[in-house]
């Protein structure tokens, strides 16, 4: 993280689960249950701050979709593995084989323990330098962009027929792929592939949407 703890023990609990439980003379162990508790909240706050100054155009409810992007269980697998934490947690594999599948509980942990060591502006300096770098915002961005709604509202407004056609294709065996074309009326716009019809649906979509067959802009609210 760049920086060395001033109490170690924070993040030893960081790192213990329930499921390490032990007793020592009737003492039962502390679990990083509170401390996650508080790094929920503390990552949460940061990610929040920096959408916010980030986008300052745009409004609430782009901003609380990529906070829970970013914030998701599979955001913070993620961004453990890529920052190297993963590593630490695999150490405790031995005495704890649900450390792995857990990895965004630590995470939050960790943050909550930092928090308590070294307060909330270090670490929101240490999230956004160590973890938030692995993020990328423009991919989920467009992520949220609804492709097919959009070119759909845009066949209303000009009195296209717009139509979709799929068909299932095996390219690999015993796995399917769809193929999506796009018409207006008899002429193809454009097509798009994907694990399922909607997905390919989205992928022609979206292939027309950034050919400039037409006049669409490709923003999200």
């Amino acid at each position: 993280m760049g920086k060395y703890p001033n109490n170690i023990n924070l993040y030893k609990i960081a790192f213990t689960q329930r499921s390490d439980l032990v007793y020592n003379k009737n003492k039962k162990t502390r679990t990083n249950e509170r401390l996650e508790y508080l790094g929920d909240a503390v990552v949460g706050s940061i990610v929040a701050e920096y959408l916010f100054n980030q986008f300052p155009g745009k409004q609430e409810g782009f901003l609380t979709k990529m906070r829970a992007k970013i914030v998701s269980r599979k955001s913070l697998n993620f961004l453990s593995q890529q920052s190297g934490l993963m590593k630490l947690m695999t150490q405790h594999q031995s005495r704890n084989k649900q450390a792995k599948g857990a990895a965004g509980n630590i995470f939050e942990a960790i943050h909550g323990a930092m928090l308590i060591d070294f307060g909330y502006e270090t670490t929101k300096k240490i999230f956004i330098k160590q973890f938030l770098k692995f993020v990328d915002i423009n991919k989920l961005i467009e992520e949220e962009v609804d492709y097919k709604s959009k070119i759909l509202e845009w066949g209303q407004k000009n009195k296209s027929k717009l139509i979709f056609e799929c068909y299932e294709e095996s390219t690999v065996p015993c796995s399917n792929r769809f193929r999506a074309i796009l018409f207006d009326g008899e002429t193809i716009l454009g097509e798009g592939y994907g694990a399922s019809k909607k997905e390919a649906e989205q992928a022609a979509s979206k292939q027309v949407m950034y050919s400039g067959k037409i006049d669409i802009k490709i923003m999200m609210n």
